[in-house]
């Protein structure tokens, strides 16, 4: 029978530089001797502002034998909450290596509740207008299989495993002065509800779902951006509707919004509604 040492509860350190983190971390940090310490880098190498995790954001932990498979419960380390403070990751407990190897799995953001680690319900938010919106539907995700308990950091690469789209507002020839500041942007006809597998990062649309409209954040006067459920919209139907000044602008379109990557649609619009044209452009992988 293997030896447990009281599991579930680690210091974790979140470096984003791409120089200096190990020094970093031993400066910072004295763990004791076999004490899980993981190092987590996000997507962008630096969440959802894009470019690093911010203070009280918080993840869940999983960690397992090598050779078995994650479960809902008796893992070895069982969605463990850590928070960061603005310089590492803490939870109440800490957390040790037990002997042999271990797969480690790390998701954003944290859910208390988690009723199936194959098929794991998550929602992106309608309204994302709001920073709030717009952040906490961006479902990340990290994995590192088949590590030795040491005393040094284990990386944990995160990755978006949502999809994300980018609308840009330009003016067509007959289009008479500026775009409205209030001018507001939904993508239309997705499902806004995911089933993620917390063992792989896979993500796809719950066909249970219902479709909804999503508000867009305004990134720049003429830049809206929002996240989106994994799926595609194979028949023509409505992609865009632009809400500016008193007329409403709506526009179809056929599109796959793949996982992990930023897809780029431009509208042009004219003074007539009828005479608007959408442009979908090529795929960013990875956000970047």
């Amino acid at each position: 029978m293997k030896t447990t040492r009281c599991f579930l509860a680690a210091a974790i350190a979140l470096f984003f530089a791409a120089c200096s983190n190990e020094n970093d971390f031993e400066k910072r940090y004295t763990p004791e001797d076999g004490e899980i310490q993981l190092m987590m880098v996000h997507p962008n190498q630096t969440r959802a502002t894009e470019t690093s995790f911010e203070e009280s954001d918080s993840i869940g932990v999983y960690v397992t034998e090598s050779e078995a498979n994650l479960q809902l419960a008796g893992n070895e380390v069982n969605n463990e909450l850590f928070t960061y403070n603005g310089t590492n990751w803490t939870s109440l407990r800490k957390v040790y290596w037990n002997s042999g190897r271990h797969n480690v799995y790390a998701y954003y953001p944290y859910s208390r509740t988690i009723n199936d680690t194959e098929n794991y319900s998550f929602t992106v938010d309608t309204d994302q207008s709001t920073y709030t919106g717009y952040t906490r539907s961006d479902f990340l995700w990290a994995a590192a299989t088949d590590v030795e308990g040491s005393n040094e950091p284990v990386a944990m690469q995160f990755a978006h495993k949502m999809s994300n789209v980018v609308v840009t507002l330009e003016k067509g020839e007959n289009f008479e002065g500026n775009i409205p500041e209030d001018t507001e942007v939904y993508i239309l006809s997705t499902v806004n509800k995911a089933l993620i597998d917390l063992s792989t990062g896979d993500a796809c649309k719950d066909h249970y779902a219902a479709t909804a409209s999503i508000r867009c954040r305004k990134t720049s006067s003429t830049t809206y951006q929002a996240i989106i459920v994994p799926q595609s919209l194979t028949s023509r139907r409505p992609l865009v509707e632009i809400i500016s000044g008193n007329v409403s602008y709506l526009v179809e379109g056929k599109i796959s919004y793949v996982q992990g990557m930023r897809h780029n649609i431009v509208v042009t619009l004219d003074k007539n509604p009828e005479k608007i044209e959408i442009e979908i452009g090529g795929s960013v992988n990875g956000w970047n």
